[in-house]
């Protein structure tokens, strides 16, 4: 049974990291990459009674529905992309509504840190931070991340959701671990 956990727990830690990364660099979080882990989660509650990380069904619905909740408002009032808003729910999906909160915090504070430095580089107090920023603009590969992005700029706030998801699942496997 330890292993399904770890391997369920691995195969969540490489959605986040895909989701992660597809937010941070393009500013977009797959519609696909949220369809695959509402399917397997769906298929785990049916075939197994639990969810990929252990979650029961009726936590992970409640979940879904509460991080839909919770965002919405924020999306109608233009403080939130949909992208984020079916990110969450999806994780509330995977993981219950009762970890929704700390990662809530976590990336938030993750984001906030993010939008402090984009600021500051911006405004031109730390030079050392334009000059990083100009740099990475030279490079190649990161002009093409830009094309992909577009016109889209923001806070990649799925991206820093997915981290604080990571972290607080790492947090309670060890907590069941070492108990």
């Amino acid at each position: 049974m330890q292993d399904i956990r770890l391997w369920s727990f691995a195969l969540f830690v490489l959605w986040c990291v895909a989701i992660f990364l597809y937010d941070a660099l393009i500013r977009r979080v797959p519609n696909k990459l949220l369809v695959m882990a509402i399917a397997v989660q769906l298929c785990c509650f049916i075939v197994l009674g639990y969810g990929v990380v252990g979650t029961r069904p009726v936590d992970g619905l409640t979940g879904f529905a509460g991080g839909m909740i919770f965002f919405l408002p924020l999306y109608a009032l233009r403080a939130m992309a949909a992208g984020d808003v079916k990110f969450f729910a999806v994780l509330g999906l995977l993981l219950g509504p009762t970890v929704l909160l700390p990662i809530f915090l976590l990336g938030s504070m993750c984001a906030g840190v993010y939008a402090l430095v984009f600021y500051v580089s911006k405004s031109g107090a730390a030079p050392i931070l334009e000059i990083v920023a100009m740099r990475l603009h030279s490079l190649p590969f990161y002009r093409q991340i830009l094309i992909k992005r577009g016109a889209r700029i923001g806070i990649p706030y799925a991206a820093y959701l997915a981290f604080a998801a990571v972290v607080v699942e790492t947090l309670k496997l060890m907590e069941v671990r070492y108990t």
